[in-house]
């Protein structure tokens, strides 16, 4: 059987990922999406075994999408305005390119098979705390980070924030949060300057 030289693994993810932000993520299938690159549905399952297959690969693009709009918005800023900035971001991602963000969450699991994009997203997140000197462990401090903007994310998500706007009540949590790590970090500086030996 022969398929059309222009149909590859790329084309096809692009072409689904264009599919589920027009018409949202439960829309997809694979005759429909066949019907979009104007091949036979057959034509699909050389590349991706099963739909399952092709949403993985969707949670994986997406999330390298992701990840490049974070790394952007970091990029030459102090590092807790780095923070400030990557966390207005990922709600601005959220916000404007839902389906993207919600085809990354169906796989994003603990203990599971995860897109490699998904471990690369982490390992960004955890760059900020590596070098945030606080008392806390630096992966509890990722995640309590990521748990606060997810939370936030997902009540907007579910029109749950009482008619107040996301970008508002996310301005006000990262106040809260990052005056809680400049006290952690001076905590942590007060700690390394008292002398051996003595009490702070």
């Amino acid at each position: 059987m022969s398929y059309p030289k222009k149909l590859s693994r790329e084309a096809i993810v692009a072409a689904a990922l264009a599919h589920i932000e027009t018409h949202g993520v439960d829309a997809l299938s694979m005759r429909t999406l066949a019907a979009d690159l104007g091949v036979a549905p057959n034509a699909l399952y050389r590349y991706f075994p099963s739909k399952t297959d092709l949403s993985f690969a969707l949670a994986d693009e997406a999330g390298r999408i992701l990840l490049s709009a974070l790394q952007a918005a970091a990029q030459g800023l102090t590092l807790l305005d780095a923070v400030r900035a990557t966390a207005q971001t990922y709600l601005h991602f959220a916000r404007t390119r839902p389906a993207l963000y919600a085809v990354k969450m169906r796989h994003c699991k603990s203990g599971g098979e995860e897109p490699p994009s998904h471990a690369q997203v982490w390992d960004f997140v955890l760059s900020f705390t590596a070098d945030l000197h606080t008392p806390w462990d630096r992966e509890d401090l990722a995640l309590s980070l990521w748990a606060a903007l997810h939370g936030l994310v997902e009540l907007d998500r579910a029109d749950m924030l009482d008619g107040r706007d996301a970008q508002a009540t996310l301005n006000v949590m990262l106040d809260v949060l990052l005056a809680g790590l400049a006290s952690g970090l001076a905590a942590a500086t007060s700690t390394q300057a008292t002398p051996q030996g003595r009490q702070a």
